[in-house]
């Protein structure tokens, strides 16, 4: 097993990535994340003992964006402690799956359709959905590649020494 820098593992064809880490998200999503939730129930429980009267609607929407808010700081929290980018070669395909303890979505790609992998920096408009999950560790990366007409990225957060050492690498095991 190789190692490139402190977060990638290379084992054969598969290389893991695992999930930047930020401490002060890891100690201040927790906090956080209990306070939402202590709101969340107190919230709930003031529904459904039917005191709400004028203000159910008003409380009803802010749960729904209560649920979506803790839904989200809870995956950010478990990406941020147990996720990994697994990139693997396989049947012709480059797999990228972003697992947390092993479940997660995975995307594959014909390595014939690859064209240009490089280290690069992660370039987002400023207003754009991409950058925003790039600040959380959970979209973007620093090794590109096209594919199909649009640039596709893994490699979260990594340092351009990190990157261009991972792309060395995968480019003596795939031919583009």
């Amino acid at each position: 097993m190789n190692q490139i820098g402190k977060r990638i593992k290379i084992s054969g064809l598969e290389i893991q990535i695992a999930s930047p880490n930020n401490i002060f998200m890891l100690i201040f999503l927790p906090i956080w994340f209990t306070g939402w939730t202590v709101g969340g129930i107190a919230t709930i429980s003031h529904v459904v003992s039917g005191k709400a009267g004028e203000e159910l609607l008003f409380m009803l929407i802010w749960l729904c964006m209560w649920l979506v808010a803790e839904l989200f700081v809870l995956y950010v929290f478990l990406w941020g402690v147990f996720g990994r980018e697994i990139i693997s070669i396989q049947h012709g395909n480059l797999e990228i799956k972003r697992s947390i303890l092993g479940h997660g979505p995975s995307k594959k790609f014909q390595i014939s359709k690859i064209k240009n992998l490089r280290a690069a920096g992660f370039f987002a408009s400023m207003m754009s959905w991409s950058l925003n999950m790039s600040y959380w560790g959970i979209s973007g990366g620093t090794v590109a590649f096209d594919y199909d007409g649009k640039t596709k990225r893994f490699g979260l957060h990594l340092n351009e020494a990190d990157a261009n050492q991972l792309v060395n690498n995968l480019k003596t095991k795939i031919i583009l």
